[in-house]
């Protein structure tokens, strides 16, 4: 007589129930594998199309950001140059022949006023910059005179009529200038 404790203590062999089961499944028509197919296919489509979409509108806001603060730094460097044109004027009624002879107190007032738009400029990161005795270079200066002169090599910058100024680096504003050139050989004999 076989012991019916050992019996239900054996495993059981899980394939044939497996097989039982399957076999008792009704089975999916081929079309129906074609559409699952079809299906997963258009799944991947949308979300390959949802992606690039999302993409697309990063790079877009990317794109907004930067054009909004290279308008930014336009409109700011706009502003910078008409104070720096006010300073300028404010120094060349400094340097007015008969400035100093009318009102002493008068021409210090107008120096503190130029000095307070310097350094307003100055506290947004435009630096004005000096160029005498430099180099010309077409890149930071704007030769508007020449001089023949020995006292500095060709194309150095003599006298700076009109200050440059820069930017993180950048030239905003060119400085104008007067440079040396070589003085001119007699060899008209």
């Amino acid at each position: 007589m076989p012991d019916s404790d050992t019996e239900d203590k054996q495993p059981k062999d899980d394939s044939t129930e497996e097989q039982v089961a399957d076999s008792d499944a009704p089975k999916e028509p081929p079309e129906a594998n074609d559409e699952m197919a079809e299906a997963l296919r258009e799944k991947d489509q949308f979300k390959r199309l949802a992606q690039r979409a999302q993409a697309d509108l990063v790079n877009y806001r990317r794109r907004i950001e930067g054009e909004q603060e290279s308008s930014r730094l336009r409109n700011q460097r706009r502003i910078v140059l008409r104070f720096a044109d006010v300073i300028d004027q404010l120094d060349v009624a400094m340097k007015a022949e008969g400035a100093v002879d009318n009102n002493l107190g008068w021409l210090e007032g107008v120096a503190v006023i130029q000095k307070n738009f310097a350094n307003a400029l100055a506290a947004e990161g435009f630096e004005q910059f000096e160029c005498v005795g430099e180099m010309f270079d077409p890149r930071k200066h704007e030769a508007l005179l020449s001089i023949p002169t020995v006292d500095y090599e060709p194309n150095t910058i003599v006298t700076e009529l009109r200050s440059g100024y820069m930017h993180n680096g950048e030239v905003v504003r060119p400085a104008q200038v007067q440079i040396a050139v070589e003085l001119p050989s007699d060899d008209e004999d």
